[in-house]
Formats: C-alpha cells, structure tokens, sequence
C-alpha cells in the first residue's frame, strides 16, 4: 500500500510535515517546496532531576506534546491535508525508553542523554580485565561513555525489576526517542529505528550497520528487546489518521545532528556548526571510516546504499550560557565569541580544511555568532536557510525518499 502511495503521488503534493523531538522542547513543522516553513509550533516539556547526575522526562508527556504540536502546525499551515507528501520524525538521541508490548505502557521514565548515573559502572567496566575500548571505537566509532544508550539500556535492565519481569515474559521493548514514537503514532506499532540513532547507542556497528552481537553481549542486551534498523530514508509505515485527520507515509527518521548534517551536505568534507543547546561540529567522511581521538565517529541519513560517515564534537551549554545575558548586547557578544573560539578549535583539528562552514541553530538568528565565527576562523560561513537546519534535514530526506521511489 505505502509503495503504490508513493508510486502516484510525487509532484502532486508539495508540503512536508516533519517533528523535531528536542530536549527541552517539542516542535512540529510544515516545509513547502521550497523548503520554507509556512507553520511552526512549539511546545516545552520537562526535565526532572531526582537525584544527582539523574536526568528523566515522562514518556507520555512528550508523546502528548507531539501530538498537539502536529495538530496545531497542520492547522496554522492552512494546507490542505492531500498536499502533505510525507512525515518525517528528527529527535534528540541517546535517551532510553522501556515499555510493555503488549499495553504499550512505559515502565519507566526515559532516561536522557544528559543522564550520567551509569558513570560508575562505566569505571567499573573499563577496569574489568580484558576490557578494550579500541574495540568499541573501531566498531561503533565511539568511546565508553554514559552519554551513550547502551549503559542506560544496562541500568534498566539491573535495576527495574518490572524489566526482567516483562524480559521474561517476552514483553520488554527498550528503544531511543525515534522508536518510542514510531511505535505510538504509526498504524500497526512498527518496532523500528534509523541508522543514525542506533549508530548512537554502542551496540551498533557501523561498518555492518547492525546491531554488534560482542557488543549486546559486554553490556548484557538481549538483541530481541532491540528495534529493527533502517536506512534513514525509508518506509516506516504511515501515520495513524487520528493524529492530524489524514494518513501520511512516514519516510523519514534522523538523529537531530545527523539530520542537521544531512541538510548542509553529505559530500566529502562539508560541514556544519549547529548552535542550540551545545554546539556540534559535523564533518561528512563520505564511504570512508576513520577515527579521530578529538571526534566521535557517526553516520548521516542515507535513502539506502553504503554507510555515510562523519566526524562530530561538541562545545558544552552553548544555550545555558547565552540565555542569561541576551538583553545585555556587550556581554552577549563576549559569551558567543568565546563559544566560537571554542568552536574553532575544533574545527582546526578536522581533517579536511572547510572551504564553507554551514550554521543553524536558534543562537545563529541574530547573525553575531556568524560575524564572530569567521572573524575567528578565517572560513567562510554561511547561514541555513532557515535555523531550525534538523527539521530541514528531514523535510530534504522525505523528497530524496519520493525521488528516489
């Protein structure tokens, strides 16, 4: 049904309707053709802080957010429901999510990328003998930390005892934010994720783009709990019709800086700068993979074929340390030049010489973050055509999806 959908509707709709899953924030979008963006809604959601170094959000809040933003966005656009092309979903990565099969209930709240209560059992781990983090890096592209799912994945599988209860019972389904939402708001419960969210999790390797059976077994997951893993440009299934009054085939799903790189260019070398609540450098390696002590390794969305990689590092509370001082202009302009020194560095250590850097995020708006990052780096910048670059990411990959039909 999906394929005979997309058989005979390229070039008769031109709207997309995309999700951008955040942090701290939940946002739905309508692109036209030309990928401007007739609607945009926003809506927070809460992070709740129990203990120390324990980041959690209520599963059902934000699936309850995203609904209503989809809704609204629809509405505000004022397109007609049979000029909507496709849906496409872009989310914060590394969050966990556990629920039941069978009620669809979460059993406890998602764990965020932010959370570090796993820190210690990573020491533990590193410590074990025979331990080998070259291991890890050379299938994953990453190094053993608690930002990553996989430990989270470990911590509710030790420590929630509903967990081993529906594990036994054949019940347990565990997955990041992509998943949890594909499940909820797509006809007939798809159990599935993308390739740059799973590249996020330590479990999946890169160079197979599977889950790693070494790497299920060091951190004890059982690979049946897991989601199936497709190209990132894809057909999930459609969107149930109760969520915005029609059905759409959903055929995009990208981690939210993967998406962002996906909108600069997947080219060798291009590259971008995402200013939002850290600021992300990502570098495309195109077929090749390599590994960079200052870099993690990551894929970007495909619409099938070979793997895409690229380099990505961060600069920590890029937002946290704007927000206090944006009705002060002069300490405004100290902060994001020393946010683009930080930044700099990190492009100096990439391993092809940017000849265009390209920048999105919510900082870029007033454009001194630009002026001050070429001042700095000596490269040529080069705003998104709109800021909000992950949602863009998607609305460009369902078009590839249709194109390539």
């Amino acid at each position: 049904m999906l394929k005979n959908f997309l058989k005979n509707t390229y070039n008769k709709v031109d709207h997309t309707l995309v999700l951008d899953v955040g942090t701290t924030g939940i946002k739905a979008f309508v692109f036209n053709a030309e990928f401007k963006i007739e609607a945009r809604v926003n809506r927070p959601v809460k992070k709740r802080r129990l203990k120390k170094d324990w980041v959690e959000q209520d599963p059902l809040e934000i699936l309850s957010a995203a609904k209503q933003v989809l809704k609204e966005a629809v509405r505000a656009s004022r397109v007609k429901l049979n000029h909507f092309s496709g849906f496409g979903l872009t989310n914060q990565r590394e969050t966990v999510i556990a629920w039941d099969r069978i009620t669809g209930q979460p059993i406890y709240p998602a764990i965020v990328w932010e959370d570090k209560r796993t820190l210690k059992g990573v020491k533990a781990l590193k410590g074990t003998k025979g331990f080998c983090e070259g291991l890890i890096s050379e299938k994953t592209g990453l190094r053993l930390d608690p930002y990553f799912s996989a430990t989270k994945i470990q911590w509710i599988l030790e420590n929630v005892p509903k967990a081993r209860q529906l594990l036994a019972a054949e019940r347990l389904l565990v997955g990041t934010v992509d998943t949890w939402f594909l499940w909820n708001l797509c006809e007939d419960e798809p159990f599935l994720t993308d390739e740059t969210n799973a590249s996020r999790t330590l479990l999946f390797n890169l160079k197979k783009k599977d889950w790693d059976e070494e790497l299920l077994e060091l951190f004890g997951v059982p690979r049946e709990i897991l989601p199936d893993v497709f190209s990132s440009g894809a057909k999930f299934g459609f969107l149930k019709k109760e969520i915005i009054g029609a059905k759409l085939p959903v055929l995009a799903v990208a981690g939210d800086q993967q998406a962002s790189a996906y909108a600069a260019g997947t080219k060798v070398g291009a590259t971008k700068v995402t200013y939002g609540t850290g600021a992300f450098v990502d570098q495309s390696l195109g077929n090749k993979f390599k590994l960079h002590a200052d870099f993690f390794t990551t894929l970007l969305p495909t619409v099938g074929g070979k793997p895409i990689f690229c380099f990505e590092a961060k600069v920590e509370n890029c937002a946290a340390a704007v927000e206090p001082v944006l009705k002060d202009p002069k300490k405004l302009r100290q902060v994001l030049t020393g946010i683009a020194k930080k930044v700099d560095i990190l492009i100096k250590k990439l391993p092809n010489k940017p000849k265009l850097i390209i920048v999105d995020g919510g900082v870029t708006r007033d454009g001194i973050i630009i002026e001050e990052q070429q001042k700095i780096s000596g490269v040529p910048i080069r705003s998104q055509i709109v800021f909000d670059g992950t949602a863009l990411g998607v609305a460009k990959l369902i078009v590839d999806v249709l194109k390539k039909k």
